[in-house]
């Protein structure tokens, strides 16, 4: 399989791989899966909000989150979808995508500032088969309306890392300390672009994943996890950031495998891929108790 398939193929458990969640006094918002719907509240309070995706289906699932523009339905936005016309003129921005096997939960989040009188629109792209319909068709997307906010304590700044994409590179940390970070992506080129983010077993390289694809070996084999996906248009708001929880001693592939047209290369041909180093176990333990302790010291503790 072509590493442009690395993806679909890494959607699999980290169970065990991550630490518990850390305890916050932000909002947090939980939307299920199923088949072929999410089970989402139909209003959430504005703020800094975290979104996590649990899929109680039988078969795998995104969640998949857009702020639309004033005025624009959900079903406006799916007639273009259909249609594979582009949304940019339905969408204030994207927030970003996050993936869950059936019986589990998506081992990152989507972090993004809600403002009241928002909307935000969530499906779920999926087939089950190339000939099957898309999940959205068997019903499984929803509307978020933002209500006003609640007082809740501010959260301490953890790691924020920013992604930069160009045409056709990114421009990233080769190294960062293990612990939970923030990952914002900026659009700087002048094509649309991701950032695909997905974690290597452990051992393997960026170097080991080269060499199978070039050599027709099983690439699937090599990941371990997909953490879901950021992108947006030139010019066009990402409103969300990728939140993760960092292993220590790892090494996370980040690429983009949009094409300019039909006929075009894959960005990750052209050069757009790399990876992303963690540092030791060290490193991993002061990060995370520095974390928890400002934590417990904003929640007052």
């Amino acid at each position: 399989m072509r590493l442009a398939g690395f993806v679909a193929a890494a959607v699999v458990s980290l169970a065990g791989c991550t630490r518990s969640e850390i305890p916050g006094r932000y909002n947090e918002v939980e939307i299920v899966g199923n088949d072929y719907a999410f089970t989402a509240p139909a209003s959430v309070p504005a703020g800094r909000t975290t979104f996590r995706f649990t899929n109680n289906g039988k078969v795998r699932h995104e969640l998949n989150i857009s702020r639309l523009k004033p005025g624009v339905s959900i079903d406006q936005l799916l007639t273009a979808v259909r249609a594979d016309q582009t949304v940019q003129p339905l969408i204030e921005g994207p927030v970003g995508v996050l993936f869950a096997q059936p019986g589990e939960t998506s081992q990152s989040s989507l972090s993004v500032d809600l403002a009241k009188g928002q909307k935000y629109a969530v499906i779920c792209i999926f087939r089950d088969s190339a000939g099957a319909k898309r999940h959205y068709d068997l019903g499984m997307h929803s509307v978020i309306d933002v209500g006003a906010a609640q007082a809740v304590a501010p959260m301490p700044q953890l790691p924020t890392d920013t992604i930069i994409a160009t045409d056709y590179a990114f421009q990233y940390p080769r190294e960062v300390a293990p612990g939970r970070h923030t990952f914002v992506l900026r659009n700087e080129g002048k094509q649309r672009h991701e950032l695909d983010f997905v974690l290597l077993k452990k051992g393997v390289t960026l170097k080991h994943l080269q060499e199978a694809e070039k050599s027709g070996g099983n690439v699937d084999s090599l990941f371990e996890g997909s953490f879901g996906l950021l992108h947006g248009r030139p010019g066009q708001e990402i409103l969300g950031n990728l939140v993760i929880d960092m292993l220590p001693d790892r090494e996370y592939v980040i690429a983009c495998f949009f094409k300019d047209n039909d006929k075009s290369p894959e960005h990750y041909m052209l050069g757009m891929f790399g990876s992303i180093r963690t540092l030791d176990a060290s490193h991993y333990d002061s990060t995370y108790e520095r974390q928890q302790a400002q934590i417990q010291k904003a929640m007052g503790r």
